[in-house]
């Protein structure tokens, strides 16, 4: 029997993840896994990175928005992916709330307003680093496309990038982010949380990781409504329709993700019938 395998919860920003990462981390409290870590650094795990405690084999879960590059095996243990998408609209417009709770954090110019409006056309209008739209396209895809480029393209200097490249990975971002949620052992949705949890639960039974009960999540890190912050711009304002228009590719692939916890259920009804 080889090592043990270690699950990894790719958290995308605003999908429902710190719940996610209570859950775990609350199996490993209750004995269901032996191990549990939440790695949040301020920089993307290198590939092959040793993270702390990798080689350590009660480690079994981990947590963390910076594992952005997907590779099979870490200090010789299996990597048993899984993460949740959220409707494109309801993940934009968490982040904008979001970045308005935490503005020094995000850097956001004093010379930039108050409301959702104005942090969505800062943002739109492009800052140093990766692209704003379709954020969670980009989260799964970017790196690895990055990668494939050997150097010419680096993830934090998109600005800099030659139209060409950005013209090409535009127009690959969504097969390739397709295909790599088709090798994670788990793919769910915000919208259908404890469908997507005991798919989550019943895929790690299977790599011999045990979690509890989907009926264990809890509600985590909701980002709050600012007072008076009137979102009607995004159906009525040009600006809106731009940040519509952003998501079209996140929309696609969230309808992916869709089809294949729909695909997840229907197996795991077919074994429990």
């Amino acid at each position: 029997m080889g090592p043990p395998g270690i699950l990894v919860q790719v958290h995308i920003p605003k999908c429902a993840g710190t719940a996610v990462r209570i859950w775990l981390r609350d199996a490993a409290i209750a004995g269901a896994i032996t191990g549990y870590r939440s790695l949040y650094p301020d920089y993307v795990f290198e590939p092959l990175e040793v993270w702390p405690s990798a080689d350590d084999p009660r480690l079994a879960a981990v947590s963390t928005h910076n594992i952005r590059r997907f590779a099979p095996t870490i200090a010789g243990r299996p990597l048993h992916y899984f993460t949740l998408l959220r409707e494109p609209r309801a993940q934009a417009l968490s982040v904008l709330r979001y970045v308005q709770q935490e503005r020094k954090a995000f850097g956001v110019p004093a010379d930039v307003g108050a409301g959702s409006k104005d942090i969505a056309r800062w943002l739109l209008d492009g800052v140093n680093g990766e692209p704003f739209e379709n954020a969670q396209t980009n989260h799964i895809a970017l790196y690895t496309w990055c990668d494939a480029t050997r150097g010419r393209c680096v993830p934090e200097l998109y600005a800099g990038w030659s139209a060409a490249d950005k013209a090409a990975y535009r127009r690959e971002r969504l097969d390739l982010a397709k295909s790599l949620l088709r090798s994670f052992l788990a793919v769910g949705i915000v919208e259908r949380l404890p469908e997507s949890l005991a798919v989550v639960r019943r895929s790690s039974m299977e790599v011999g990781i045990n979690l509890l009960p989907a009926e264990r999540i809890t509600v985590a890190n909701v980002t709050q409504i600012p007072p008076g912050d009137d979102v009607t711009w995004i159906d009525e304002d040009p600006l809106g329709q731009r940040l519509l228009e952003s998501l079209e590719v996140d929309r696609e692939l969230h309808a992916f993700a869709e089809r294949l916890l729909d695909e997840a259920v229907e197996t795991l009804n077919s074994q429990s019938g």
